[in-house]
């Protein structure tokens, strides 16, 4: 097996400068404003010159780079970008495997020239998406991987099958997928670096660190038989609205949300599918936005069901600035639910009521979709005892 992996460094920094050329060159920090009790989400590689660090407060983030600039985390941005990625490479490639953000396995088995392919797949996402990325090759995912984590922008490393070993034994141990707790015990054995696991016997890796000891042995030594696990577009629906001028008006706000959510549930309602998660995402003048993310406790279509919710949101939303966008996503689709329903309780209303379902159901199912019981009395098993046959009502 051939492998590639595009790694896309400070993906969402990238993203965020792509709809912002003033933020290029600048040290930007993503994850919210520095007084908000929030992590560091991604930054540039000027913050990182300064010691910021994804997963640090940003409170300490402003301490080391009070000259940074801080921006709100949208991930459903990041998420939106990332995505549309995956769709155009898989369309050139025939299995491509989501990594985590920014990162992203492709198939190269079948390419008779596997670099010039790569490099054309690139110079697409260029153009398309204006974003960067390194990419390596190698004959498994995690020395594909590795190699794109050192590559540098614009590189292509190619490691040559049989090499893998020896590529990896300079890189740090720290690569390797292991557990806080064998990384820190790896540390105080002096094992820092890949090649110096390698070389130690597999019986003993395995009798200090069980299965994880065998696994992390097998990978540094370029051994990795994992196959990829082909990357599907994951179903939404999404609609938005921009506001001409930004508005703080609840009503107004709510009047939109009501469309969309029309269009949402008639969308859904065509599809016969219900959502179980309703994302809200407001984005205000200031360039800061508020995101909810709503569990429906039962699947549903109905957009009053869905509008409740928008207006509980909207209404513990504090404005710090007008709105100039809302979008509404849906997500996580099931079947429409059922209903049970009984018939037979008044004579007068069986026809009312059963006749409807009936057809109903036969419209969206099929003719045999109505099944009618004949008892069997005589039946020895109880399976025996009753038979299904074609319904005449």
């Amino acid at each position: 097996m051939r492998v590639g992996c595009l790694f896309f460094p400070h993906f969402a920094v990238q993203v965020e400068t792509r709809n912002d050329n003033s933020t290029a060159g600048k040290p930007v920090i993503i994850g919210g404003l520095p007084y908000e009790r929030k992590s560091v989400y991604d930054a540039s590689q000027e913050a990182l010159e300064c010691g910021v660090r994804p997963g640090m407060p940003l409170r300490e983030a402003y301490a080391l780079c009070p000259q940074g600039l801080f921006l709100p985390l949208d991930e459903e941005r990041y998420n939106d970008a990332f995505t549309a990625i995956l769709g155009l490479l898989a369309d050139y490639s025939p299995v491509v495997e989501a990594g985590i953000l920014g990162s992203v396995f492709i198939d190269l088995s079948y390419e008779e020239d596997e670099l010039k392919f790569v490099r054309e797949l690139r110079q697409l996402i260029e153009e398309h998406y204006r974003l960067h990325s390194a990419i390596s090759i190698a004959s498994n995912k995690f020395v594909a991987w590795a190699a794109s984590q050192i590559a540098r922008p614009e590189e292509v490393i190619v490691v040559p099958e049989g090499e893998e070993k020896d590529f990896l034994k300079d890189l740090p141990v720290h690569f390797l997928p292991a557990s806080p707790r064998v990384l820190e015990q790896l540390e105080l054995l002096g094992i820092y670096r890949i090649g110096q696991l390698a070389s130690l016997p597999l019986e003993a890796v395995s009798l200090e660190f069980g299965s994880e000891g065998k696994r992390l042995w097998e990978l540094s030594n370029g051994l990795d038989s994992s196959k990829l696990i082909p990357w599907t577009k994951p179903p939404i629906l999404k609609e938005q609205v921009y506001f001409e001028p930004a508005t703080e008006s609840i009503i107004q706000l709510l009047a939109s949300g009501e469309e969309l959510l029309n269009r949402l549930s008639q969308e859904l309602k065509g599809r016969w599918q219900c959502c179980l998660r309703l994302t809200i995402s407001l984005h205000f003048a200031s360039d800061h936005i508020a995101q909810r993310v709503i569990h429906f406790k039962e699947a549903t279509s109905s957009k009053e069901t869905m509008l409740r919710q928008l207006k509980q949101c909207l209404e513990q939303v504090k404005f710090t600035a007008p709105v100039s966008e809302m979008r509404l996503t849906l997500t996580d689709f099931c079947p429409e639910s059922g209903r049970q329903g009984l018939f037979w309780d008044e004579r007068l209303k069986r026809g009312e009521r059963l006749a409807p379902a009936i057809n109903w159901l036969r419209h969206k199912y099929g003719k045999g979709v109505i099944k009618q019981i004949l008892t069997e009395p005589s039946g020895v098993l109880p399976e025996d005892s009753f038979s299904f046959t074609e319904s005449d009502y």
